[in-house]
């Protein structure tokens, strides 16, 4: 090969834009069907960077449609652009989603070591429903005893709530003895 070098093919940046924008819709689908099978806590979280590419490539593009003699200054206003864009994704969605997420985690924890009232039968080897009140009302939970019990916890009588798990209140007979301690 005289000359010195190979030739690469050149695309134009409508083009390289396009295919970015596509594999990131592409990407975006796929987060959304398998995003909560994996768990992201590196220094780079996807739900933030595939955005920012399908915005940059997006604003890129239609600058290239209609502006195609400013490549670089186009590539760095879609840049600005996408920044601003994924920083209020990211404050005004992503956050309280998270933040949600864990306040409901953390009320069903809540219930543990509270005393709630029996609805229906707690039979020995099995489950019934408990019910717990607070100022903001009342919820019903399904219970079962979290050690074995000799005799079925009645309608009306009350329970203590050691454990949650998987929604599932387990309790012992409260009494008096409780108290003392």
């Amino acid at each position: 090969m005289k000359g010195g070098g190979y030739v690469l093919h050149t695309y134009a940046p409508e083009q390289i834009y396009l295919y970015v924008l596509i594999g990131c819709a592409v990407l975006a689908f796929l987060l959304l069907l398998f995003g909560d099978i994996f768990d992201f806590d590196g220094p780079v979280d996807p739900m933030l960077i595939i955005p920012w590419f399908a915005f940059t490539s997006l604003f890129g593009y239609l600058g290239e449609t209609f502006l195609s003699s400013y490549s670089l200054l186009l590539f760095v206003i879609s840049g600005c652009l996408a920044t601003g864009l994924v920083f209020l994704l990211n404050f005004y969605v992503l956050i309280p989603m998270r933040n949600a997420e864990a306040t409901l985690s953390s009320s069903e924890k809540d219930f543990e070591g509270r005393i709630a009232t029996v609805l229906t039968p707690i039979p020995c080897e099995g489950m019934g429903e408990i019910q717990l009140t607070s100022v903001t009302g009342s919820s019903n939970r399904p219970a079962t005893a979290f050690q074995p019990i000799d005799e079925l916890l009645a309608a009306g009588s009350k329970v203590l709530i050691i454990e949650v798990k998987e929604r599932v209140c387990y309790v012992v007979p409260y009494t008096k003895k409780f108290l003392d301690n």
